[in-house]
């Protein structure tokens, strides 16, 4: 008996000192590939003396802990995926190392501080919430309530009066600005929701574990997480939702229904999706029967009154608001039921198949397939042992999904949240099983350990997944655009009409920071609003500046001021421009003078604003574009090319002999390197590459540097200014695909962006990042076949310069459709490809699939790929829906949402009928989607009830909100042959 304790002792000790030596295996590992330690990457002696040192360190604490068990030290092994490469991100492997460390001090001391998973669970998910928060103004709602929760105002319908009392609350640190207090208060009330639910889950099954992966998991999923760190409504809701749940699985005391009652009320004034935990509450009652007296049924629906008073914010605080006008009782009813929503909700919705589809994914997202595969698991363990707790659960999870299959909202996955929370509690209950299963079984004690890791692993992965997707914390918003913007000489009472993105950061400048208070600020829900809008001041006489793209401004006098574009009925006086005679471009357009300025606020970017004069009509409708030139003559940076004036002034509409003023913005993109360029400009036909030709005035001047001819020998690009291009003043975000290969001479790449699929012979770009580059290190990039044979390669690019972090590359597709590796190398040198690999003379970048020239109806610049689409009918009548059906192909990884448009084109040219939103009724914006996946994308787009009669055709394309700029339909060869595609017609009879 004692020589078996003895070796029982024995090879727990071995398994004690091995999981140390995997954690240290991963900490080397992790040190080479993050500090960029060359030693540890590439020494197997190095890696082998952590290794030793992190195992000598296990098997102490193994020794001098109390029971000596091999569990304590288990979760030490779980980098092992990491240092394996199955896991090959360094974030997966610092998520893995510090969580295995976590775990072996929680089992460590589980029995001597109870305290201590809650209290870690709370100290990692607000210290992640605040990494990732967002640092100044966001859009839509979250801009909204950061300027109304500080100065207490109402906010849009249902009005959230708590959520602004209590915001009001934060507002009031001494910490950052005033919109980083607001969005603290989401990290504060999701950081308690996932601390209820915890407490929810230990109180049900007796284990902390299964509590604490159960509420990470639900902590760090897209969606929640997302709602955690901007100024939102929903994590304040959760957090009642999850308070209500707890009172209402615990015991039918007059207290705990008292309190019920009261947070009920009070939730309501937060949000009114808590109805819909009225029949889990009404099912409680049934179910319970509480024997209570009369007073405290009284007690009770007092205390729900009282949470209901906090909508008397609203009326109370209404005249102050409104100029002295008071509220009447229907509008206050209409204003905190949400009567302008009541449209959304279609009681049919569950019997659409879309919707299914839509809220089945989102139900998936948050825990994967594996977390879906344990919540029945969880729903069976309940049904065995508590009943009351599965019915309450049950109705609640139907409820809410009922609710988002029948409200038609881009933003639906947020009234899922809930739902995801009561799937997190079944999750967390089936952990509990199993692991009461397995652990009675001797013989697959060992399986229900791999089992608990496996999911422990899985739960973790939610952070290194979303954290790259939802981190907010370089996201300064248009704060710094709007400080520019009120810092221009703009007129005194002046208006400005403004999109959403532009409205934000001006309001919140005006209203919380008081800049510009004698500006009128104006946000529409329409371009028919806008015009209206528009022309009503401009009859007024007021001055008005646009900051958004508006149609259909024949007969107005525009010029830039700034990014603004100022609108009148007359024409504007004389600019003051040079006295020079200017330089004219074809025959009727000259540029007078040039203003360029570097970016007062220290952003890396130029305010270049142009000087143009029609000398004659203008008959052609030409586009600006700017580029940039070095010192050897090559063209480093081209722009997309806009219309003057921000888009709104094309040049067949300027009048003769005015003096139009188009400012551009030239930002330096993040591959170019610091140093001196030539800003050049040039006019263009869109989707051409003959631009106008130009010429000095009087008579014609010597061109420094290299000049393009076009016909009768003038040169089409113009040399404008010299731009001094600074270095990047902090880390740049990092690209989609991370990479860690080392090279001899010292410098690392550590990540690439690439289209994973493209045409055959067609071009694509290859964006790399990197570390510690030396100057005159040359790429190299190459096709590889599957059968190892090298079938073309990248022309020569230009040497790389000491500390350049990006780089960016021009590569040819094979002619021949198959799937071929991209191969890496700097000329000259050797690389190690992976952690301790051996020298190459090259590694592997990525696979790209090469497809077919013509597969597909559209590529979008190389982003995404319009598969198919259907136009479901011939013909239709004003004021009918005509159905869209489209289907899609992601291309590459995107960082940017995209707005998809829908259009119908009458014979007039005009638009009779349109939808602009993200694809899959908005529930999928393109920044979640992989490359290579494919997306269903059906829309109903509904014919105007005054179009004219005649024959139809549907446009559609992708654009940036921001921006408003198109992504470019591209040909075989990558050139721009527009910005919609055609993608069906039908008739309208008289």
């Amino acid at each position: 008996m004692r020589l078996r304790l003895q070796l029982n002792d024995l090879l727990r000790a071995a398994g004690a000192g091995g999981a140390g030596a995997i954690w240290g295996l991963g900490l080397a590992r992790l040190l080479a590939e993050v500090g960029f330690c060359s030693l540890l990457y590439v020494s197997p002696l190095a890696v082998a003396g952590v290794s030793v040192a992190c195992a000598a360190i296990a098997l102490a604490l193994w020794l001098f802990s109390r029971p000596r068990a091999p569990t304590p030290t288990l979760p030490l092994t779980l980098p092992l995926p990491y240092v394996t490469g199955i896991v090959p991100s360094p974030l997966a492997g610092c998520v893995l190392l510090v969580g295995g460390a976590v775990l072996v001090l929680l089992l460590a001391w589980e029995d001597r501080a109870r305290w201590l998973p809650p209290a870690v669970l709370g100290l990692v998910t607000f210290a992640l919430y605040l990494r990732t928060l967002l640092p100044s103004v966001g859009v839509a709602d979250t801009f909204e309530f950061q300027v109304v929760v500080p100065l207490l105002r109402v906010a849009h319908p249902t009005g959230y009066p708590l959520y602004v009392l209590l915001g009001k609350l934060f507002t009031l640190l001494p910490l950052g600005n005033v919109a980083w207090r607001v969005n603290l208060a989401s990290a504060v009330f999701a950081t308690a929701a996932v601390l209820v639910l915890y407490a929810i889950i230990l109180r049900l099954t007796g284990r902390w574990l299964p509590a604490l992966l159960a509420a990470l998991a639900l902590a760090f999923s897209f969606t929640f997480w997302s709602q955690a760190i901007v100024a939102e409504v929903y994590a304040l809701h959760n957090l009642l939702v999850a308070i209500i749940l707890w009172l209402l699985l615990g015991r039918p005391e007059a207290r705990r229904w008292q309190a019920t009652f009261f947070l009920v009320g009070l939730s309501l004034t937060n949000h009114l999706t808590t109805a819909l935990l009225l029949p889990a509450v009404a099912l409680a009652l049934l179910w319970d029967r509480p024997r209570l007296r009369l007073k405290d049924w009284l007690v009770a629906g007092g205390l729900l009154l009282l949470g209901l008073s906090v909508y008397l914010f609203i009326p109370l605080r209404w005249p102050a608001l409104n100029q002295g006008s008071g509220m009447s009782p229907r509008d206050f009813f209409v204003y905190i039921s949400g009567g302008q929503f009541h449209g959304a909700l279609r009681l049919d919705g569950w019997r659409d198949p879309v919707r299914w589809g839509i809220v089945g994914r989102l139900l998936r997202e948050p825990f994967g397939w594996i977390g879906l595969g344990l919540a029945p698991v969880g729903v069976v363990r309940l049904a065995v042992r508590h009943r009351r707790t599965l019915a309450l659960t049950g109705v609640t999870f139907l409820a809410f999904v009922l609710y988002s299959l029948d409200y038609y909202v881009p933003d639906i996955s947020v009234f899922l949240l809930p739902a995801h929370l009561i799937l997190a509690l079944w999750i967390g209950a089936g952990i509990a099983y199993l692991i009461d299963l397995f652990s009675t079984i001797a013989q697959v004690r060992c399986l229900s350990l791999f089992i608990a890791s496996l999911f422990i692993v899985h739960c973790f992965s939610r952070i290194w997944l979303n954290l790259p997707l939802v981190d907010q914390s370089h996201n300064r918003g248009g704060y710094a655009w709007g400080q520019y913007v009120l810092s221009l000489p703009l007129a005194l009472d002046s208006a400005v009409l403004a999109d959403p993105g532009k409205f934000a950061p001006l309001y919140y400048l005006q209203q919380i920071e008081r800049v510009r208070p004698d500006l009128d600020l104006i946000l529409l829900g329409s371009e028919e609003l806008y015009q209206a809008e528009l022309a009503a001041r401009l009859g007024m006489g007021q001055t008005v500046y646009l900051a958004r793209y508006l149609p259909h401004l024949e007969g107005l006098h525009l010029r830039s001021l700034g990014p603004l574009v100022e609108a009148r009925n007359l024409a504007f006086a004389k600019n003051q421009v040079s006295d020079g005679a200017g330089v004219r471009f074809g025959e009727t357009i000259r540029l007078l003078d040039v203003e360029a300025s570097a970016d007062p606020l220290g952003r890396a970017l130029y305010h270049l604003t142009l000087y143009w004069q029609a000398e004659a009509r203008v008959d052609g409708d030409f586009v600006v574009y700017l580029r940039l030139v070095d010192a050897e003559g090559q063209v480093r940076w081209e722009s997309e090319g806009t219309r003057p004036v921000g888009g709104l002034y094309p040049t067949n509409a300027w009048p003769v002999g005015a003096v139009v003023s188009d400012y551009h913005e030239v930002s330096f993109p993040p591959h170019l390197p610091p140093g001196e360029y030539e800003l050049e400009v040039g006019l263009f036909p869109p989707f051409s590459d003959v631009g106008l030709g130009w010429c000095p005035e009087p008579r014609p001047e010597p061109v420094e540097g290299p000049v393009e001819e076009v016909d009768g020998g003038a040169t089409v690009w113009l040399a404008l200014e010299t731009l001094e291009v600074p270095p990047p003043l902090g880390p740049l975000p990092p690209l989609p695909h991370a990479r860690r290969y080392c090279f001899a001479g010292g410098a690392w790449l550590t990540g690439y962006n690439l289209a994973e699929e493209v045409a055959a012979g067609a071009p694509c770009v290859a964006d790399l990042s990197w570390r510690g580059v030396e100057t005159g290190e040359q790429v190299r990039l190459a096709w590889v076949a599957a059968d190892g044979r090298e079938v073309g390669a990248a022309p020569a690019s230009d040497p790389l310069t000491a500390g350049m972090l990006r780089s960016r590359h021009a590569i040819t597709a094979p002619q021949i459709p198959g799937d071929y590796t991209l191969r890496v190398g700097l000329v000259g040198e050797t690389v190690r490809c992976g952690w301790l690999a051996p020298p190459a003379g090259d590694c592997p970048l990525a696979t790209v699939k090469v497809t077919p020239a013509q597969e597909g109806r559209a590529n979008l610049a190389d982003v995404v790929l319009l598969l198919d689409a259907q136009v479901g009918r011939d013909d239709a009548q004003p004021g009918e829906t005509v159905p869209v059906a489209l289907q899609w192909r992601a291309l590459r990884a995107m960082d940017e949402d995209y707005t998809v448009f829908v259009h119908l084109v009458g014979p007039d040219g005009r638009l009779h009928g349109q939808v602009d939103a993200w694809p899959v009724q908005g529930s999928y914006p393109t920044s979640r989607w992989t490359p290579g996946e494919q997306v269903t994308d059906l829309y109903e787009v509904r014919l105007a009830p005054d179009a004219p009669p005649g024959h139809y055709r549907v446009e559609v394309g992708w654009y940036l909100v921001a921006t408003m700029r198109r992504l470019p339909i591209v040909n075989v060869e990558g050139q721009p042959i527009g910005d919609s595609f055609v993608v069906g017609e039908f008739d309208v009879g008289d």
